[in-house]
């Protein structure tokens, strides 16, 4: 009942003479008055959101509209019912995050703020999402972490909704995704109807217009022309980042260091995962070196980068001098060859100023050149872009320019330190059940960045080397930190309201109590 008409109902009763029913409808309408204002007392609620905290009002509007458990259900991901008190909440919350972050561009709090008023508006019937998988980002977890999300079951050997072609740890195969869907065709499912909700694998999808479009985006806008495309993607700490791929992939240590461990295994040895505990990397790469000539001078059939390297070595070459140590590979041309600004294959860009591109295959090999050299680079511009455009904001930014039609959006994004969090929000956005257990793929005994010994200091020199990479992880972070808080103050105004846990059957309660 609005509060101005329950008045005058009162006023006019007082005018007359009032029957015993009458009174007792007075009574009737004060209570529930009084009823109702203690309820908006009731809604203010402290939300704890790590360093700050958050106060909810919810208005009696969406209290009506958040009644029935179902329905309300189905609101989760709109923004928050606002007033002024609760949009000054806002911005005091994304004061402290931006400070938190560093964050240096003005415009800073400004976009996290609209990212409490941003909707989730996924739709599983119209949307097709793809992850674009960063090397050694923690992606092949979140690919078989959607198998068993996103995907419905099991068929042979692909999961129902995610589309053939997709590889956890691998490129896309678009010839393998375009027999699939000819096979549907012909077996009478109509083009609409196509099955598809994801993909996954180390090729990228933007840009989607423009000279520089993926050739995976030809494929599903020919292919799947009704569908809505959008994207998500994982990243990682900068120099955790490279002292994964320098393990992993550009000097295969992590292998040489398994091996060296299983060897004094059999000695009854404890295994050692650090230069403080006796690991000696540069003894391991020597150890490496001399396999390979050993391989070149028997005969044996090696690679014509492998023939290259024997060559170099016979000329006094320290081939693997790169693979030696942190400070090696930092003072070595190899980490200008590959290392620089590796976060361009996230978006396809750092800023405005920048053309699209480098998204369509993320070799191993990286290989970008710096941000810090292009037009219009500033940390600032980085800052506000990653806000923008990973967030999910600006949904004008175009492979074609400006005026252009718009890119996919980044529905979604994770962080790899940050699994937890990232996941839980996974299971939200895309109203998947939580699983009983994360999936793990490719975890190490022996960290990388401790067994190759990275310090504080290899730390702080990436970071001065690296300022664009630093500035779309601190941007990253920020906006994870809001989306968090937005989720607690979303299903703190749904228990509220009345709904109960197992409506919410996609809040993985027992990882959210726990951090």
């Amino acid at each position: 009942m609005d509060s101005s008409v329950a008045m005058t109902g009162v006023i006019g009763l007082k005018s007359c003479r009032m029957s015993k029913y009458s009174k007792m409808l007075i009574s009737a309408a004060v209570l529930i008055y009084i009823g109702y204002l203690l309820t908006l007392v009731k809604m203010m609620r402290i939300i704890d959101n790590h360093e700050v905290r958050d106060h909810i009002m919810m208005s009696p509007e969406n209290i009506k509209t958040t009644t029935n458990s179902a329905k309300a259900s189905q609101n989760l991901g709109q923004p928050v019912m606002t007033t002024s008190e609760q949009r000054n909440q806002y911005r005091e919350l994304a004061t402290s995050i931006a400070a938190k972050w560093n964050l240096t561009t003005p415009h800073a709090i400004d976009l996290l703020v609209q990212q409490f008023d941003k909707a989730n508006d996924y739709d599983p019937q119209h949307d097709f999402f793809h992850f674009h998988h960063l090397y050694k980002s923690g992606g092949t977890s979140i690919s078989n972490f959607m198998d068993k999300t996103v995907g419905q079951r099991k068929v042979g050997k692909y999961w129902e909704g995610i589309l053939p072609g997709s590889y956890e740890s691998g490129d896309f195969d678009h010839n393998e995704a375009l027999q699939d869907i000819n096979k549907r065709l012909s077996e009478g499912t109509k083009r609409e109807d196509l099955p598809y909700k994801a993909s996954y694998a180390h090729t990228g999808l933007r840009p989607v217009y423009g000279s520089q479009r993926t050739k995976t985006a030809a494929l599903f806008q020919e292919q799947m022309p009704t569908k809505r495309l959008r994207v998500i993607t994982m990243l990682r700490e900068p120099t955790d980042f490279r002292a994964s791929n320098h393990a992993m992939i550009m000097c295969g240590l992590n292998a040489e260091i398994s091996k060296w461990n299983q060897q004094r295994s059999k000695q009854g040895l404890d295994q050692v995962c650090s230069p403080k505990e006796g690991l000696n990397v540069s003894a391991l790469v020597d150890i490496k070196t001399q396999n390979l000539i050993d391989k070149c001078r028997s005969g044996a059939k090696v690679n014509t980068q492998q023939k290259q390297q024997c060559q170099d070595h016979a000329n006094g070459v320290d081939i693997f001098e790169h693979c030696r140590s942190p400070s090696h590979l930092l003072a070595h041309y190899q980490y200008d060859k590959h290392y620089r600004s590796m976060f361009k294959g996230l978006m396809g860009r750092f800023h405005r100023g920048q053309k699209f591109g480098g998204t369509a295959y993320v070799g191993m090999s990286f290989g970008y050149e710096r941000a810090e050299e292009s037009n219009g680079y500033s940390v600032e511009n980085v800052e506000e872009y990653t806000l923008q455009d990973l967030g999910g904001l600006d949904l004008t930014i175009s492979g074609e320019g400006d005026g252009g039609r718009p890119e996919p959006d980044f529905i979604w994004f994770g962080i790899t330190e940050r699994m937890k969090e990232s996941t839980i929000l996974f299971y939200y956005y895309f109203k998947a059940k939580p699983l009983r257990r994360i999936p793990q793929h490719r975890i190490q005994d022996c960290h990388p960045t401790e067994a190759v010994g990275w310090t504080a200091k290899h730390r702080e020199i990436v970071k001065e080397k690296e300022p664009a990479d630093y500035a779309v992880w601190r941007a990253a972070n920020a906006i994870l930190d809001v989306r968090m808080a937005k989720m607690k103050m979303e299903i703190q105004a749904q228990i509220d309201a009345g709904v109960s846990k197992e409506a919410l059957y996609f809040v993985d309660w027992d990882t959210l109590e726990a951090l």
